[in-house]
């Protein structure tokens, strides 16, 4: 299992979000933390990965 840090960022982006969408984003990446690998995929020619959220 992997540890969750969330930065200012983004905690503020999920702050301002309406609520059931900052729910949605929030439990997706708690569920990810068990396996990462499965949930996010890495963007091509960068370092990042993303992470899909519905629609």
């Amino acid at each position: 299992m992997y540890d969750v840090i969330f930065d200012k960022e983004a905690v503020d982006f999920l702050e301002k979000a309406e609520r059931n969408v900052s729910e949605r984003i929030y439990k997706k990446i708690m569920a990810a933390k068990d396996n990462p690998h499965q949930f996010f995929e890495r963007l091509s020619g960068r370092p990042d990965y993303k992470l899909r959220v519905g629609d």
